[in-house]
Formats: C-alpha cells, structure tokens, sequence
C-alpha cells in the first residue's frame, strides 16, 4: 500500500474508532443522568454544557498550526482516555452527576480541539485534486461512527450499564491512540521567540486576520454556517414535527425516516469527490436552488397528504424529497470546507479550520431555536411554515450568487 493511502487509512480509521468512542461515552453518560435523576431541566443542562466548548476550537486550531498534528491526536485519545477511567470511578459516587458536568465539559473541550487537527492535516497528506474525496470519506466514516455509537450504546447499555460501556470507551481511545502513532504528517517545527500563551495569542490573531484577509474564506464560513443555521437545524427540529405530528408514523416508521435522512448525509459526503467535479463557486447557488425546490415539493406532498394519499404515500414522498437535501446539504459543505483548505496557506490551516469549524456549529443552536418558532403554533398542517423554510433557502441561493458570481478559478488562487 503506498504511504499516502496507508496514512489515510490510519487517519480515517483511528478517527472513527475515536469517535466510535466519544459517541458511546456521551450517550451511556446520558442516558445514566437520566436515569438518576429523572429529571428533563438536569438532563438537557448537562448536554448544553457539553455543547459550550466548540467555542474553544479556534485555540485548538491555533495548537494545531504549532504542534506536531500527529503526537496531537495520540494525546487528545490518550486524554480521553484518561477522562473516561475518571468518569468510570465516579460514576455512582453521591455528587457524581455535579461530576459528570464537569467531566464531560473537559472531554468536550478535548473534543473541540481535534477537529481543527484533523481538517487541518488532510491538506498535508492529499493532493489538492484529492481534497473534495478523502474530506468527503473522513466525514461519511465520523459520521457513521456517530450514527453507530447510539445503537450499540443502546443495545449495551440495558444489557451491561453505563459503568461498563464507559470502560468499553477507554479501550476504544487507546486503540485510537495506539493506530495514530503510525501516521506521518509532515511538521515544521516553528520557532517562538515569546511565551506559549503570547504565542498562541498571536496565533489566534493571525488566524482572525487571514479570514478577514481572503474574501474567499470568508464567503465560504458565512454559506457553511448557513447551512448550518436552516438546513441542519430543519433536519434536527422540522423532521421530527413533520413525522411525528402531520404524517403522525408509528415509531418504527420515525427511527426509519430519522435514518434515512441520516444516511443521505453520510452518502453524500462519501460520494462528495464525485459530485463535486464539476461544482465551482460562482455556481454553488444552483444546489441551494434545487434544495428549495425539493422543499417546496415535499411541501406540496404534505398538504395533500390525507386528502388524496395516506400517510404511508405521505412518508414515501417525503423521503424521497428529503433525501437528496440531506445528501446536497453534505456535499456543499465538503465543497466549502475543501475549498478553504485549499486556499489557505498551511501556517494557518488549523486556526482558519477551527473558525469555520465554530462558526457553523454556533449557527446550530440559533437554527433550531428559530425553526421551533417556525413550526410553534404547527398542529397537522405545515403549509405556511414550509414555504417560509422554501424562501429562507432560496435566499441562501441568491447571497451564494451574489456573494461568488464573479469568482473565477484564478481569484480563489490568487487570494492565497
């Protein structure tokens, strides 16, 4: 196996195994707050506290750009590790969930430093034709391995508990750990003349001045966390509605829907390198345009679900519509998220990474929270709300135009 191909496999599969990992940790963790307490205000504070660290990912971009990115990922899995044999003593102590909180509120931020690693060390390892591809792979297998830890969490937890899946998870880290020992991501090591911090600072400072330098890069991290902020946050709230409330499904038809929008994402990303051949940036609107269609569509499937079809009819076509917005919303940040890489100089490949990383995961929060305002008052009838969805998207296309319509190949190489 030649030595570029064998680095991505240790990459990609001591990430999935990390992940794999992380996944089965947080939901044992969950589910065991749950269980002790009983209580939905404890049970969703502990998840948002876990959610804050993303915040921190741009200083983990700014360690990245320093350090050697391979020793990185084998200490962020062996910090993991760590957390999860503590986790695993105090799981049953009397002050365990205060613990826990905290505990998970470390492992987050460990988290929220690898992302920035790992995006920034594919540039180094692929070519720049390759970048759309093995981004595309890399994220289908995280995000199979996401999916994946809740079912096998599932299955062992009513079977084992959580103290043992947590154990489990320690195995898992050290086996992450011990594969990524053998990558080789090719280092320079950096001289600093200041303190660590004055450095990392300025670090951080120069990663802040590169986004706002390169109008690229900037476009393209306000288009992801669109995404992000309607898309994403759609699929999380709007979904369940849709299913649960108009199409009114029996359970075993919503986890098969939920799935199967989960599975278009992660074929879309692992057939990104594909579909993005012939995609450029002063043509990204028509994906946004066909995603509003495909909206607009699975709204005129809805409302006349129960007048002229079943329920059944109903789901078929709003699967068959939901699907390929699932696999375009994956495709189009693979695109984004590779052309970034590929116009930022490889100084600040961690830094810009880890601020397009944050951005987009911010504007999550905020989605939901106005697609729940969206659907409030929905009861079985989502015509309005999804034609509100439909505009928003196709305002999406028309910033994408506007923003990139006059970008050719020569001023995205031309910024770097």
């Amino acid at each position: 196996m030649k030595k570029g191909k064998r680095n991505i496999l240790y990459l990609i599969l001591g990430q999935a195994i990390s992940v794999l990992g992380g996944g089965i940790l947080r939901f044992a963790l969950s589910l065991f707050v749950l269980d002790q307490t009983g209580r939905a205000d404890i049970f969703a504070t502990v998840l948002a506290i876990s959610s804050i660290p993303v915040l921190f990912a741009p200083i983990g971009g700014a360690i990245a750009d320093r350090f050697d990115r391979r020793m990185l990922m084998v200490l962020m899995d062996v910090a993991n590790a760590v957390l999860a044999v503590v986790l695993f003593l105090v799981l049953g102590m009397n002050q365990s969930i205060f613990l826990i909180g905290g505990l998970l509120f470390v492992l987050s931020i460990v988290g929220s430093f690898d992302t920035p690693v790992v995006t920034a060390s594919i540039p180094l390892l692929v070519e720049e034709s390759q970048l759309e591809k093995v981004n595309g792979l890399v994220n289908g297998v995280l995000s199979m391995s996401n999916v994946v830890a809740p079912i096998i969490g599932g299955i062992l937890y009513s079977l084992l508990g959580a103290r043992i899946l947590v154990a489990g998870s320690v195995i898992l880290f050290i086996l992450a750990a011990v594969i990524e020992v053998f990558l080789q991501i090719p280092f320079e090591k950096r001289t600093t003349e200041k303190g660590m911090l004055q450095t990392l600072r300025t670090d951080l400072f120069e990663g802040f001045k590169e986004v706002r330098r390169n109008q690229v890069i900037l476009k393209s991290i306000l288009i992801a966390a669109l995404v992000n902020f309607v898309l994403a946050s759609f699929f999380i709230v709007g979904t369940p509605i849709i299913l649960r409330v108009v199409l009114q499904v029996n359970d075993s038809m919503y986890g098969l829907g939920m799935s199967l929008l989960s599975l278009a994402t992660i074929l879309g990303a692992v057939f990104a390198g594909y579909f993005t051949k012939k995609l450029r940036l002063n043509n990204l609107y028509l994906t946004f345009t066909i995603s509003g269609l495909l909206l607009f569509m699975m709204n005129i499937s809805l409302a006349f679900t129960g007048i002229l079809f079943g329920n059944t009819v109903g789901f078929i076509l709003f699967a068959s519509t939901g699907i390929p917005i699932g696999a375009l919303m994956s495709i189009i940040s693979i695109y984004l998220i590779s052309m970034v890489q590929r116009v930022t100089p490889k100084e600040n490949l961690g830094k810009v990474m880890a601020t397009i990383v944050a951005c987009a995961q911010c504007a999550v929060p905020f989605g939901q929270v106005m697609i729940g305002m969206i659907f409030q008052q929905t009861t079985k009838n989502v015509f309005l709300p999804m034609n509100v969805m439909v505009g928003l998207v196709l305002l999406i296309s028309g910033l994408c135009y506007y923003l990139f319509r006059k970008t050719t190949e020569a001023d995205i190489y031309a910024s770097k």
